[in-house]
């Protein structure tokens, strides 16, 4: 019979007419597959609920008599209902009764460990489902995070009817970045009554009638300050930082902060070391300033601070005393270097950090790094955990050879590697596929590697990995699996496991972009595609959702699985 016939010919007088309705609209109206078997009381006989396929599926099966019995029994011994599943006939438990207790019963300790693995929006549901779910989603620690709508930032009425509502309150970041409309005093009011944790100022938005008093006020009230793109509005913005820093001596809540692209020479040095002493986080990001700030600075900053600093002298343009970084470089946390030191100094630094080093991430970007020995540069770069030698003058075949013998050693701490326009094809692929998957992440730009080293680092894998990305570039920039070269030649069981083995994969499903078409093969990705339905530790799987290639990159790409 049709599935409306199937529905209408049920006991619709029952006290099962609901769930009959519910599944009228989900198999008619939603075209949902639904299979039900339930025992009527008041008849004593065993109904049916089904689309058209399902029902036909169980008539084939020649199961019916077999959950028919099922369910009487278990009705008359009030006992645990036993689920067959009408393919493999294995079994598992089930309570037809539903949960025997309230999660309100549960304890706010087990509430609060669920909740803090959602978002705020999320969050935002939860406040509306009873009074004991409230309590713990109101809890500040599980909003860390939330900022402003979207649409708030684009109307202006939208924004002043967030502020009337209660959730304003929530708010612990908020990007003074791009408005659709105009900011004065008025506004920094209403962000003055939050409890903000972490503030981001971009010259996106126009603060010409705001006043740096009241600006400098909120900022110091937050734990995490961010300003960057000063250099497009000096004016302003370095009347804001003389006004930050000021207040920042009387007394502050930041605790990091971040500057990027921005001009301090107009700060005294000693405002600066006293406005600094207590912030265990600081980062400068191409940050024009003097031998004496840096000084005064980590004068007073404290020994265990995480210090980034990030310097462009790509340009020739000196913002930043390099021979200064000397007598610094063994306190940093993070350095990126973008140009060609001063004559010795790489070496130098290399030594440093040989001796001591606190860095987990190194960035040394169109830096020719042959200078170094190889044992002394294999050493530096497996204490990092974080490494970056992309455009760098390409290394000596045995200065590679040595770095990735000590990555295969149990005292290295690298876990990420990027290389680009590089030679590999001359470190045996044994060692190439040993050591990249005892990483978390690699990736190889234009490097240059053989059809061994795939073929053994896919095989390794297979087997189990460390890794959990790899890929020709970081994730906002990589070309996919699909177009690895020699991606083709791994066997399609093989890669399957592999990939499987990664918790996130770049895979373009097939789509032609501007690199050209895929090397990945029909039969790998089917099977990429069965493994998944079996066993895998991937949590993402990712694509190109444009052909048109723009900037940012991470705007053409969206997530296709979860």
């Amino acid at each position: 019979t049709s599935t409306r016939e199937s529905l209408y010919n049920m006991n619709n007088n029952s006290r099962y007419g609901g769930l009959h309705a519910e599944a009228k609209i989900l198999i008619e109206n939603h075209q949902t597959p639904l299979l039900c078997f339930y025992l009527d009381k008041e008849s004593n006989e065993v109904k049916l609920i089904a689309d058209t396929v399902s029902q036909r599926k169980v008539g084939e099966s020649g199961q019916f008599e077999k959950l028919e019995c099922l369910l009487r029994s278990t009705q008359k011994e009030d006992n645990k209902l036993a689920f067959y599943d009408d393919c493999s006939l294995g079994h598992g438990q089930c309570n037809p009764k539903g949960p025997m207790f309230s999660y309100d019963k549960l304890p706010t300790e087990i509430l609060r460990a669920i909740f803090k693995y959602l978002v705020p929006e999320d969050l935002k549901t939860l406040l509306l489902v009873s009074q004991t779910w409230k309590s713990v989603a109101d809890e500040p620690l599980l909003w860390t995070g939330f900022g402003l709508p979207t649409k708030c930032m684009k109307n202006q009425k939208l924004f002043e009817k967030f502020f009337e509502g209660s959730l304003s309150s929530k708010l612990q970041y908020l990007e003074l970045g791009q408005f659709d409309f105009k900011f004065d005093d008025h506004y920094f009011e209403r962000f003055m009554a939050l409890s903000l944790s972490c503030i981001k100022i971009t010259t996106d938005i126009d603060l010409s009638n705001v006043s740096n008093e009241l600006l400098a006020t909120l900022v110091n009230n937050c734990k995490v300050c961010s300003i960057s793109d000063a250099f497009l509005v000096p004016k302003k913005f370095g009347a804001l930082l003389k006004v930050l820093f000021k207040k920042m001596c009387m007394g502050t809540k930041i605790k990091s902060l971040k500057l990027e692209q921005t001009e301090l020479t107009s700060i005294p040095p000693d405002v600066l070391s006293e406005a600094c002493k207590n912030l265990t986080s600081i980062s400068f990001d191409y940050v024009e300033i003097s031998s004496d700030q840096i000084k005064a600075i980590f004068k007073s900053l404290k020994m265990d601070a995480n210090v980034l600093i990030k310097i462009d002298e790509s340009d020739g343009i000196n913002t930043f005393d390099i021979e200064r970084l000397d007598s610094i470089f063994d306190r940093l946390t993070g350095f990126s270097f973008y140009g060609e030191p001063l004559d010795g100094q790489l070496r130098r630094w290399m030594d440093i950090l040989d001796n001591s080093c606190k860095l987990k991430n190194l960035e040394l970007l169109e830096v020719d790094v042959r200078q170094i020995p190889p044992q002394l540069l294999a050493r530096v770069m497996t204490k990092v955990e974080r490494l970056n030698l992309s455009f760098s003058e390409g290394a000596s075949p045995q200065q590679l050879k040595e770095v990735f013998k000590r990555i295969v050693k149990s005292d290295s701490k690298v876990k990420h590697i990027e290389l680009d326009s590089m030679n590999l094809r001359l470190i045996s692929p044994e060692l190439f596929a040993e050591a990249v998957n005892k990483l978390e992440s690699f990736y190889y730009g234009s490097c240059k590697v053989s059809e061994s080293q795939v073929l053994e680092m896919f095989r390794i894998m297979s087997l189990g990995t460390n890794l959990k990305n790899l890929g020709f570039c970081n994730p906002d920039l990589a070309n996919s699996l699909d177009r690895m070269e020699y991606i083709e030649l791994v066997d399609p069981e093989t890669l399957a496991k592999a990939v499987n083995n990664m918790e996130s994969l770049h895979l373009d499903l097939g789509a032609f972009t501007d690199y050209g078409p895929p090397s990945l093969t029909l039969a790998q990705l089917v099977a990429i595609m069965k493994q998944l339905n079996s066993k895998t530790s991937l949590k993402k799987i990712w694509r190109w959702s444009s052909s048109n290639y723009r900037w940012p990159y991470s705007e053409d790409y969206e997530i296709v699985y979860i």
